[in-house]
């Protein structure tokens, strides 16, 4: 299956985003003359019926709900090739993740997009759907009809939302590490719409710090001195790890925000800033990990009052590349890997994007690009069925379901399925994750990282640095370093 020319009457000009489950192209419409999104399942997920179905009510949902705040679906169909697509609003500004590339945004500006995002929320409470992923890349940014400086905010992914005829039913954890409430990571977990509060509190601490709330869960105000007492206080309600002390609605909770804010100017939001501004058998993620993982799927992700994350925060709970500089970082790999080095350039995108998934000592692209070098030699297709071992970062794929997009709320994926696309950013998740265990442990911390990958947090600390049975591995990780980091 090769790259589509066409979705049924669309044409498909690029690809704007991928991720483990689905591609979003840039189409048109050209019997309307207009711009179109469309998203498409991945190959690899086509003939699993549970994947399509969940991907088909994705489409439904959202045209179930009809609102400008959120994307728009427009039309449905199949590829020559089997797989599904939906057609949808064309976000032509990006995403709040992208705006939020640029640090915390001027209070007034910040409360201002917040409301907006729980209006949208309100709309799908109204018909029932709890979100459970609510995050700055799921927050896209469009203009306005009719030109001018006027934006509109819509809120997208509806992937793993619930209605409300299944949210009595067994659910699996899911949602995102740094925005996600406790209770998500917890199976059966029963997740309302409190949850997704918790996700509004999540965000809006972000518009206005500059960074998602870390385990500390300190008043916004301390990172950016602007934001009023009143709001401090009502965003830190929203993410009070107990649901029972939260806002019990979204609506609640925008109606609070409203009234700590003495004024919320008028004036158009600015312009988008520019785009350029073991894994093992359980051996490696490591019989440590896996023992860590499989404590329970409640536990499993275990991220506790603050959420503190594999996807954003870092060991000092300070925002992630991914929701501050990573958003541009995959644009310009040469700036973060020796351009000159063997790092092959297909690869190099999901390299930085995994080395920039959160803000901690040692993580960097030159560190995930020399991992993979001693894990595969950037062979894609490597597979070790002895250790459990797939692809070019070695995964063993009950490991590797904790680390997918989605979590265990996605099915295990099966060897041909670990693809570098899924494999690479899981690494940057797992790194993010276990690495904040490893604050204060002596030596270099990247090493440190390298070593945590190969065995398990817990061991890297009672060594007080990286294991022996581990030196030769980081030995050789330690020289591919030195090859790979920028001049």
């Amino acid at each position: 299956m090769g790259t589509p020319s066409a979705a049924g009457r669309y044409r498909i000009d690029r690809l704007l985003g991928s991720g483990g489950f689905a591609s979003v192209w840039l189409g048109r419409d050209e019997e309307l003359d207009s711009p179109v999104a469309i998203k498409i399942l991945a190959e690899h997920w086509a003939l699993r019926a549970d994947v399509r179905e969940r991907f088909v009510q994705e489409a439904r949902l959202l045209r179930q709900v009809d609102s400008h705040r959120l994307v728009q679906v427009f039309d449905i169909g199949e590829l020559d090739d089997g797989r599904p697509y939906f057609v949808m609003t064309y976000a032509d500004r990006g995403t709040l993740e992208e705006r939020l590339a640029a640090g915390a945004l001027p209070v007034n500006e910040a409360l201002r997009v917040a409301r907006e995002i729980v209006r949208g929320v309100q709309d799908l409470h109204d018909l029932g759907i709890v979100h459970r992923d609510l995050k700055p890349s799921n927050v896209l940014v469009r203009s306005a009809p009719g030109g001018g400086d006027g934006e509109r905010i819509m809120i997208s992914d509806l992937g793993v939302a619930r209605t409300g005829d299944r949210l009595s039913s067994l659910t699996l954890p899911a949602g995102s590490p740094g925005y996600m409430a406790p209770e998500q990571s917890q199976v059966d977990g029963a997740p309302d719409r409190r949850a997704d509060v918790y996700g509004l509190g999540a965000l809006t601490y972000h518009l206005l710090a500059g960074e998602p709330p870390g385990q500390a869960r300190r008043p916004p105000s301390e990172s950016q001195p602007a934001v009023p007492a009143a709001v401090d206080a009502v965003v830190l309600r929203a993410l009070e790890p107990d649901r029972e002390r939260r806002w019990p609605s979204a609506a609640e909770f925008g109606r609070a925000l409203s009234q700590a804010t003495s004024k919320i100017d008028t004036d158009p939001l600015p312009e988008a800033p520019p785009a350029g501004a073991g894994r093992g058998a359980l051996r490696g993620l490591g019989r440590g990990r896996v023992a860590a993982l499989a404590a329970g799927a409640a536990a499993v992700i275990a991220l506790g009052a603050g959420g503190a994350y594999w996807a954003f925060a870092g060991s000092d709970g300070s925002s992630g590349g991914r929701g501050a500089a990573g958003a541009r970082a995959a644009n310009d790999p040469d700036r973060w890997l020796r351009a000159e080095s063997d790092v092959p350039r297909q690869y190099r995108p999901l390299i930085v994007q995994a080395g920039t998934w959160c803000r901690m000592d040692g993580l960097s692209p030159a560190l995930i690009a020399a991992m993979l070098k001693a894990e595969s030699g950037f062979d894609p297709h490597l597979s070790d069925p002895r250790m459990d071992e797939y692809g070019i970062a070695r995964w063993t794929p009950k490991v590797l379901v904790f680390w997918q997009p989605g979590g265990l709320n996605n099915p295990e994926p099966k060897p041909a399925q670990i693809t570098p696309e899924l494999s690479i950013p899981a690494m940057g998740r797992y790194l993010c994750y276990w690495g904040k265990d490893l604050k204060g442990v002596p030596g270099d911390p990247a090493l440190n990282l390298a070593a945590m990958y190969r065995t398990s947090s817990k061991r890297v600390v009672q060594s007080r640095g990286v294991p022996a049975k581990y030196r030769p591995y980081t030995e050789k990780v330690a020289r591919y370093l030195r090859d790979y980091r920028p001049r």
